[in-house]
């Protein structure tokens, strides 16, 4: 019975041991071995030991900004603000602040009373605040309530298309920078647009706090540890200047919701630089749900059918490689065919008088005649002419090569399969700019620009320059021009814009007749209900062309399109400087 005792006794004691001993060892682990890199998934006690005892309140993601052509911000503004302490309602403040916040809301201590954190005055009172309380708070340096500088960041109230949107995407963000992040968190990535084609140089690696520590109680400790935490230094975060002109941008958003455009949109090139002045696309973005319907779809790097805009290319090739063809005369009383009476009986036209007055017979004519001597003739002239693209600016930045400005631009298309060359009815379908052809507005302008330079043709920037915080250049986006093989021949440039003008001044776009505008018309066919595509894409002015524009309406039925009247308006506005087109009116006048 003794022997049987003591060896319970003994186990017991053995077991006492082993259990602290395995305490110690925990402890030991948590605090000196492993504190650091705990457990399968490698927590860092420490720091989360600190979080715990720790909150913040941010005052900048730190993401880098986009910025127009005078850089002036697109989404990011700096203002001053207070923030304030869920305790402060315990602490006696001076009467002058008290009466000054009470001018913004008399309830504000019991709105106060239900934070558990701590919250910005603009945001509990609804009003921004005034710079006579923002110094009031900043001079009396009382515990609770700081006066602090914010960054407010925002989708871009316009060019929202074009500049892009940025989210939360832990999932997309770690699998972008999986190799190069070193932090517990994700931080918001662009999703579209420039945000999202300059999210690597754009990236949060350090946002700026306020961090303070709290008792078990949760109330900050505001004597031990209130601290900025951020890089504050003068080159990050970078910007990116855009060759957006925001005046102008701004005008021609509301020229296109004021005629009501529910898809489509313009795009606007300054023709000296290459540089986008304005892209406008329609239906704007959902902001609680972009996916939805498309709607974060720039319309103007998507590719779309050109309808007769796309004959320009037909004229180019004909003009170098078919001078017989633009000396003939064609039965314009023809269909497309050549097999039975066509839609519109135009009589008997001239090669100039068929582009002005848009005669499908002629071309497909052409386009045949074309494709006997070339089965790629249309593919070589719509990359001469700019066309097919993509056109955006493209090259090595860095260690990314073949960066690219518009990432989401479309690759434009001539034939939709390898037999299409070969068969009449495709040919003439496709030199009127239908069947599969398809070209994105961005490249369509760009097009424009090459015809107005005298055949010059290169690639279009929105982007400028990136800039440090302290607007120093860390990069330029030089020029880029393609090699005189992919170029037209001046006389050809010349035929060309002769063609254009004469398409206003006789022709079908005779809506535009004394504006000085040069270009061509466009109507194509979707196939689905009726509706189609209503293009007009032109320069102006038309001896020294300084602007080319392009509207395409798009789903549009019949009758129903304002393309013509929104290009008329915007080249007013530009022509008066009318920015605020509440004087439009006037100006059309």
């Amino acid at each position: 019975m003794v022997s049987l005792k003591k060896s319970r006794i003994f186990t017991c004691a053995l077991i006492l041991f082993l259990f602290f001993g395995f305490l110690i060892y925990k402890l030991a682990d948590i605090q000196l071995l492993s504190a650091e890199n705990y457990g399968k998934e490698s927590v860092n006690l420490l720091k989360r030991s600190v979080e715990q005892r720790s909150s913040e309140i941010s005052l900048s993601s730190g993401r880098g900004i986009f910025v127009d052509n005078e850089k002036k911000p697109f989404n990011n503004v700096l203002k001053n603000d207070i923030v304030l302490f869920p305790f402060i309602q315990l602490l006696d403040l001076p009467d002058s602040i008290q009466l000054e916040i009470n001018s913004l809301d008399t309830h504000w201590q019991s709105k106060l009373e239900q934070e558990k954190e701590p919250i910005y005055l603009s945001e509990l009172v609804g009003h921004e605040i005034s710079n006579k309380l923002y110094e009031m708070v900043k001079e009396k340096s009382i515990p609770g309530i700081i006066a602090v500088e914010r960054t407010i960041s925002s989708d871009p109230l316009v060019a929202s298309h074009a500049i892009g949107i940025v989210r939360e995407n832990e999932e997309e963000y770690y699998a972008r920078y999986e190799k190069s992040v070193d932090q517990s968190k994700s931080m918001p990535i662009g999703i579209s647009g420039l945000e999202k084609a300059f999210d690597s140089f754009l990236v949060s690696t350090n946002d700026e706090t306020l961090k303070y520590h709290v008792d078990a109680m949760g109330n900050p400790l505001l004597g031990l540890n209130l601290r900025y935490q951020g890089k504050g230094d003068y080159f990050y975060p970078v910007k990116v200047q855009t060759t957006i002109d925001s005046t102008i941008q701004q005008m021609t958003e509301q020229v296109i919701d004021n005629y009501q455009m529910t898809m489509g949109g313009l795009v606007l090139l300054d023709i000296e630089t290459r540089k986008v002045l304005a892209m406008t696309s329609r239906p704007k973005i959902d902001e609680f749900d972009p996916f939805k319907d498309d709607t974060l779809e720039n319309q103007m790097l998507t590719s779309h059918f050109p309808g007769s805009v796309f004959k320009t290319v037909v004229a180019a090739a004909a003009i170098e490689k078919s001078p017989l063809s633009i000396g003939k005369q064609y039965d314009c009383n023809n269909n497309l065919y050549g097999d039975g009476t066509g839609d519109r009986t135009l009589g008997i036209l001239s090669f100039e008088e068929s582009f002005s007055l848009s005669c499908n017979y002629t071309f497909g004519e052409i386009g045949k005649e074309l494709l006997n001597n070339d089965k790629e003739m249309l593919e070589k002239y719509s990359e001469k002419l700019g066309l097919i693209g993509p056109v955006g600016w493209s090259g090595d930045v860095y260690h990314f090569e073949n960066f690219s400005q518009f990432p989401e631009e479309e690759q434009g298309r001539i034939w939709g399969n390898e037999q299409d060359p070969y068969v009449d009815r495709a040919i003439v379908q496709t030199a009127i700019g239908q069947k599969e052809v398809k070209v994105t507005p961005l490249a369509m302008a760009n097009m424009m620009v090459t015809i107005a330079t005298n055949g010059v043709n290169g690639q279009v920037r929105i982007a400028d320059k990136i800039l440090y915080n302290n607007d120093s250049t860390m990069l330029k986006f030089e020029p880029k021009l393609l090699n005189q093989e992919t170029m037209i021949k001046k006389e050809t440039a010349l035929y060309l814009k002769k063609l254009l003008v004469d398409v206003v001044e006789n022709g079908t776009g005779q809506q535009l007749k004394g504006l000085e505008v040069a270009g061509k018309s466009g109507t194509a066919e979707t196939g689905r209900d009726g509706k189609s595509h209503y293009w007009f894409a032109g320069f102006f002015p038309k001896d020294k062309p300084k602007y080319a524009l392009v509207v395409v309406d798009l789903n549009q039925t019949n009758g129903n399109s304002k393309h013509y009247q929104i290009y008329r308006e915007v080249v007013v506005n530009l022509k008066n400087g009318v920015t605020n087109i509440n004087d439009t009116k006037n100006a059309l006048h």
